[in-house]
């Protein structure tokens, strides 16, 4: 039987942010162990857990969650409590990898929030993270997600140093990737080398097929098969999870959406490598 620190958890993203899609997900390429969730700009801090949009996980599978505050308000701490709150309302058995602002390098780009704000608010979410962790929650973990783009073409003031917001604060390092940008170590190299300075392991968010280049059913394999067979740092000895992106975005299509072929790959893959969720641990 693998042990929890060999564990790869396989998940999605589906069209329906609050997961009512997820069951024929689930059928139609599961088991799913994990599932991406994020919240609209709008709804700032849920009030509770069972009210956001990973509250629909509990007692099924593992969540990778992301909220979008307002970064200033998160960096002033006058977020603090309503952070807290809701930190402490994921059960304490339930498996979850937390983050705010995700993809900040495009955000940052975009001039969403400054560097400085983003870092402080990020390190002050982080610091919440921990607070709660301290207080038995050895299920719940930080996570920072960024893009490949960020790692293969760095600029200055958006590279994976410039955003990260000091060690100790993050247990997981996660990079969204897409096929238009590379493949295997050219694509997840980067994050990968970087995660691995800082000790810790690393995972995938978002994985899928951009609207530009190749979509040979090759290109899944050889990314199940790195991310299968590549470490990081810390204990885990592959990538802690990876979620496919089956929904449409501005530079992608569904993955594996209706491609037989696709679809095909990724039900091995979740197959191949099923692991108990509730035995997962970085």
């Amino acid at each position: 039987m693998a042990k929890e620190h060999d564990a790869i958890l396989w998940g999605s993203a589906g069209d329906d942010l609050e997961g009512s899609d997820y069951s024929r997900l689930d059928e139609r390429y599961g088991p799913l162990t994990i599932r991406r969730a994020y919240q609209r700009p709008d709804d700032g801090i849920p009030k509770s857990w069972k009210a956001s949009n990973a509250g629909s996980d509990v007692g099924k599978r593992a969540s990778c969650w992301s909220g979008k505050p307002d970064m200033g308000d998160v960096a002033s701490g006058s977020l603090d409590e309503r952070i807290l709150g809701f930190l402490r309302s994921i059960p304490k058995s339930h498996v979850a990898f937390v983050t705010i602002w995700h993809e900040p390098d495009a955000k940052l780009k975009n001039e969403t929030f400054s560097l400085s704000t983003y870092k402080d608010g990020f390190r002050r979410f982080c610091r919440l993270v921990k607070q709660v962790q301290g207080e038995g929650r050895p299920h719940l973990y930080t996570v920072q997600i960024v893009t490949t783009w960020a790692g293969t073409n760095p600029s200055k003031g958006r590279t994976y140093a410039d955003m990260w917001p000091g060690d100790d604060l993050v247990d997981c390092y996660g990079a969204d990737g897409y096929s238009h940008v590379g493949s295997k170590k050219s694509l997840w190299g980067p994050a990968v080398e970087f995660a691995r300075s800082k000790g810790i392991p690393w995972c995938v968010p978002e994985i899928g097929y951009g609207d530009k280049g190749s979509q040979d059913v090759s290109w899944m394999n050889d990314q199940i098969d790195y991310m299968t067979s590549t470490p990081a740092g810390g204990k885990h000895t592959r990538c802690a999870f990876a979620c496919w992106f089956d929904t449409a975005g501005p530079i992608s299509v569904p993955t594996p959406g209706d491609e037989r072929a696709w679809i095909k790959a990724a039900k091995k893959a979740s197959r191949d490598y099923h692991f108990d969720y509730t035995r997962f641990a970085l």
